[in-house]
């Protein structure tokens, strides 16, 4: 009897008559599995274990997992398991009304096709495993999908670098952001550029541009901590690159979901994710405004690119109206500038934040030597420029006084 007693502990009643009350009333738990075949059973309460301070693992699949949704208090992660219906799309529909916003669905299910799985990703679940799964599988796609909780991870920025139109000079602004950042204010930073084709990251910095980038995109399910660190180039200690550089008649096809993955996987494990982002692809921008903690718009002082700005400021404001937002003026007092600055604040509605001057000898440096501009003209106005532009992200603005010698170097 006392071993019967420990086990009905252990193990919650199958009844579901009984699993759809227990949840009403009660504390909201970590996780609530439920595994329709002992195997994966084993699997899954084992990792729970793990992984959860308070879960539990019930026999059943997506009927179950309605009825308990239905009687009372969501849990933080849902995990559930669809081979019992015989249209688990349709079954998981249900599911994911009942849910409360918080809540991160794992679904697992027999059927592997990418075209099944991005029909999963779009009615709302957060990951869908194929059996056999196993232990690492599952715990890689729980770590994917809860968002951290520490403070350190808090502190953790998400900064999307925005050209207004092409040729103004978003690409230099980010990799010198993210070469600031990981060599003088020593954190960990992995730089992206999201244009496969024709992003110029890899170039500016002189390395190999991997095919890392393409298959995080397209193979969504294997990012992981592991995948991460293999899919970087690697400059120095503290900082990561990811960059691609596809065939231009190579149709990539990938689901914007895919960059929202793969910006929560590299924040868990850089302070500082800058990602370059393409002008030719709406998706993937609102995909990073919906992620970013900052946002730089770089411009340069011309009427189109004017018109292209006010877009843009209506675009985070719909999207990232939380977002810290700088506004870049490149190229200062270069000939191609149609608007002074006073006329181009005033339509725009706001202060242009920094403005980094037309330093054509520099630049020209920073290309031939396959190296940010920072690196190679340290003392030039421009680069004092882009050292305050830094100075005004999230963490960077507790340590802006480790910036002041810089500018007494540099005036």
């Amino acid at each position: 009897m006392i071993k019967l007693a420990k086990k009905q502990k252990q193990e919650p009643s199958l009844d579901p008559q009984v699993a759809a009350k227990s949840p009403a009333g009660g504390p909201r738990l970590d996780c609530v599995a439920f595994v329709a075949d002992n195997v994966t059973h084993d699997m899954v309460s084992a990792t729970c274990q793990q992984l959860f301070g308070k879960s539990q693992v019930r026999d059943g699949g997506s009927r179950e997992a309605l009825e308990y949704l239905s009687a009372g208090t969501a849990p933080k992660v849902l995990i559930v398991d669809i081979t019992d219906a015989a249209k688990p799309l349709n079954a998981l529909l249900p599911i994911i009304a009942a849910f409360i916003d918080d809540t991160k669905v794992v679904a697992i299910g027999s059927i592997n096709d990418i075209e099944f799985y991005r029909e999963v990703i779009d009615a709302g679940v957060a990951e869908y495993l194929v059996k056999p799964i196993t232990g690492k599988m599952l715990t890689a796609a729980v770590q994917r999908i809860v968002a951290p909780t520490s403070a350190a991870n808090e502190d953790r920025h998400v900064i999307g670098v925005i050209g207004a139109r092409g040729g103004v000079g978003a690409t230099l602004v980010s990799v010198n952001i993210a070469w600031l950042l990981a060599h003088e204010l020593n954190k960990p930073t992995t730089l992206i550029d999201l244009d496969l084709w024709h992003g110029t990251v890899a170039l500016a910095l002189d390395i190999e541009p991997t095919r890392g980038l393409r298959e995080a995109l397209e193979h969504p399910t294997r990012i992981d901590s592991l995948f991460i660190s293999s899919a970087c180039a690697k400059l120095g200690e503290r900082m990561h690159v990811m960059a691609s550089e596809e065939a231009v008649d190579d149709d990539v096809h990938f689901e914007a979901g895919a960059i929202t993955l793969l910006i929560d996987q590299v924040r868990r494990q850089s302070d500082y994710i800058v990602v370059d982002v393409p002008r030719s692809s709406p998706r993937a921008r609102t995909r990073v405004m919906n992620s970013a903690t900052d946002l730089v718009v770089v411009s340069d002082l011309t009427l189109a690119s004017l018109r292209d700005v006010l877009r843009i400021q209506q675009q985070i404001q719909q999207l990232a109206p939380n977002a810290n937002v700088l506004i870049v003026a490149n190229r200062f007092g270069s000939k191609e500038a149609a608007l002074p600055r006073e006329e181009f604040e005033r339509a725009i509605g706001r202060k242009i934040d920094v403005i980094l001057p037309e330093d054509f000898k520099a630049a020209q440096q920073a290309a031939s030597a396959g190296k940010p501009l920072s690196a190679v003209a340290p003392s030039s106005k421009t680069t004092a420029a882009l050292k305050d532009l830094v100075s005004r992200f999230g963490q960077a603005k507790k340590e802006r006084r480790s910036w002041m010698p810089w500018r007494r170097r540099t005036a």
